[in-house]
Order: structure tokens, then sequence, then C-alpha cells
């Protein structure tokens, strides 16, 4: 899951986003990225990183444009169909309007409230999003079943995979947990075009890549995970993060 802030005020955009990591951190929510910006051209650019769950806190009013939020939020529908959007506002009366706007909103976050209630609004948005990412594993998961074992794993959970030293005994580490089991690097690859070989010993998700250090030939993954990549194959991942 992605995570975006609109929101043009310095210090509630600060607390904002503290809140969301700190809620983050304690309801053991995971996510890629978390965007914070005053400028909405920066979200619309941004909503092309890789991931199929996006969660979008939106101010409602930026530089005294009170619609800015609304505007918004019908652009992020024509590109993410499918996005989480809550609107943080003192402007609660325009509710109705996102109806004209078709926007689908989840809720609508009121400044004017005391810091305690705005926090348990933002920590029931986060768990009702990560709440329609667990219902949508069974449409896409991967899924291994073999004589030795049986996997059924999001892949917006997955990082990589890897040889662990012992014959045919490969190591999956995820968001959230990592396991052992019995396969194929050759089987898994071609299961998915998200999963790639990028060195004898690892294939990755690259929808979950952070960075790529083609000096220290290896890609980043959110838990601070590194993978090799080889030298052969450095263009060919470059490429493939890119897309």
């Amino acid at each position: 899951m992605n995570i975006f802030i609109l929101e043009d005020d310095l210090i509630q955009q600060q607390n904002l986003q503290r809140t969301i990591k700190e809620l983050c951190q304690q309801e053991r929510i995971v996510y890629q990225h978390l965007i914070v910006t005053a400028k909405p051209e920066i979200i619309l650019e941004k909503i092309a990183l890789a991931s199929r769950h996006n969660l979008y806190f939106l101010d409602m009013e930026i530089e005294d444009h009170k619609e800015t939020g609304l505007e918004v939020a019908q652009a992020i529908r024509k590109k993410d169909p499918f996005g989480t959007i809550v609107f943080i506002t003192t402007h609660s009366e325009m509710a109705p309007l996102t109806f004209s706007y078709k926007v689908s909103a989840l809720d609508f976050i009121e400044k004017d409230q005391s810091a305690v209630d705005i926090r348990n609004e933002i920590r029931e948005c986060l768990l009702l999003a990560e709440e329609r990412i667990e219902k949508s594993v069974s449409d896409d998961a991967f899924i291994l079943k073999n004589k030795y074992s049986n996997l059924q794993v999001p892949y917006s959970d997955i990082y990589y995979f890897e040889t662990t030293g012992t014959s045919h005994k490969l190591r999956l580490v995820t968001a959230k947990k990592m396991l052992e089991f019995y396969g194929e690097l050759a089987e898994i690859e071609a299961m998915d075009q998200r999963l790639m070989r990028c060195h004898r010993a690892f294939i990755i998700n690259l929808a979950n890549v952070v960075s790529f250090d083609r000096s220290n030939k290896t890609v980043l993954f959110p838990n601070g995970d590194e993978c090799l990549v080889s030298r052969r194959l450095m263009k060919e991942v470059a490429q493939k993060i890119s897309q």
C-alpha cells in the first residue's frame, strides 16, 4: 500500500505524517511509500508508484480554494478507480458535493475535533484500508502447490525469494514474515511477470523494490534487506524497475 497526504499547512502536514507513521507501527500496517506534499500535481504524478492499493488523505482546501481536494480526488479516480480517499477538512458541510464529483470518499475527518478524536478516525481509516487489501488477497496471490509445499501469499507482500544453501530449499521474505519451503527458483520466476531472477541466488518482486544501487549491484526493499544483482542483468533490472 502507498499512502498519500495532501496538506498545505506545514504544521498540520507534519502532525498528520507523524500520526500515520505511529499508527502504522502500532497496528503493524505495512506501506511501501508515504508521500507528503502541498502540491496536487505531485500526488497525481506519484500514483504510478507500483502498488495495487493506495490510500489518500486529502485536505479539502488548498491555497484558499475550497474545492481543490475534490478536484484532486476526481483526477485520482480517473487514474486509480479503487484507491481509498479520505478528506481532512474544516468544511464538512461540503460532503454532499462528493456525490456530484463521484469520488466515493471513505470518510471526512474534521480538523476542528480534538487531537484524540482525529487520531482515532485516522486509525479507523488505516485499518479499513488494510482490511480492503486483505479481502483482495485471493484475487492477487502467489500460490505454490507441489508435493513438498502449499503456499498462498499476496503478491503485494512479497519482497524476494532466495536460496538457503540446502538443496532445493528456498526462503521467501515478505513484508510480514519469512518462510522456508522446497521448490525451484526457475519454477517461481515463470509464475508472474513481477518476479525476476536478478542473480543465481535471488528472485525479486519488482513491484516492491525501493531503490537500485548500481555501484554495489544491489536492490533495496522496505525492510532494509538487499539482494544482489548480477552484472549481466543490471540493465534489464533497471529497465523493469523503471517500468
